[in-house]
């Protein structure tokens, strides 16, 4: 299983396409999944750590990923952050984390770019409100992380707490999940409409199957229902 998926394949609201291609993938018999980590390679074969063989002519290291966070500490000579992205007061690091259970389910969804629109609105209204939020983004009670183990839950919860501040008389956070959403929504509408996207991703699930059956259409009743 990829790093990126601990414990589990496919995550409550994870959409990915890759996905996709998984499952149909295996619904056709074109793929087969093992869990185990590389024992040690022969002339013809992979030997695996729960003692299972599988033969081989070409092995491609391409599962999981290494997040780089080594340029972040070199420059700030820190090695932990605030949950907030927050490394010190007014220094805020943004970057990629771990994408765990849940982080497919919120405004800014998996998306780097969402995540860091939001968070460079945070930034924003620390510099400008700092006397009324600055203990909210970075105050030393704030649920401290190391920066490689950082986690997508991470900037989800300290999110929506920053968002329910608005409850408190603090509306700069809710404001910016708010016009953000609704600016993304807006385009959406205007650019692919839902029933044009339902359309379109049927057609391209239609293709995945006859793509991954050598360019020979599948009939309906053996595709992977959509």
């Amino acid at each position: 299983i990829p790093e990126c998926w601990p414990e589990e394949i496919k995550h409550e609201g994870h959409t990915i396409s890759v996905s996709d291609l998984w499952f149909v993938g295996h619904h056709m018999g074109k793929l087969c999944t093992k869990v185990a980590t590389v024992d040690h390679l022969d002339a013809g074969s992979v030997h695996l750590s729960d003692g299972s063989r599988l033969d081989a002519d070409i092995v491609v290291v391409c599962v999981g990923f290494t997040r780089n966070t080594a340029l972040c500490e070199k420059l700030t000579g820190l090695d932990t952050m605030k949950t907030t992205n927050y490394v010190d007061k007014h220094l805020m690091y943004l970057a990629d984390a771990e994408i765990d259970h849940g982080a497919f389910n919120w405004f800014f969804g998996s998306s780097v770019l969402e995540y860091a629109k939001f968070f460079t609105e945070v930034y924003v209204a620390g510099l400008e409100h700092e006397e009324q939020v600055g203990e909210m983004l970075w105050g030393a009670d704030l649920p401290t992380t190391r920066i490689q183990d950082r986690k997508w839950s991470q900037f989800i919860a300290s999110s929506s707490k920053l968002v329910k501040a608005a409850a408190d008389g603090i509306p700069y956070f809710a404001e910016a999940a708010h016009s953000q959403v609704e600016r993304r929504t807006r385009h959406f509408y205007s650019t692919l409409p839902p029933v044009a996207y339902v359309k379109a991703n049927e057609a391209e699930w239609v293709e995945l199957h006859t793509r991954l059956n050598g360019g020979i259409p599948v009939p309906p009743e053996l595709q992977l229902p959509y």
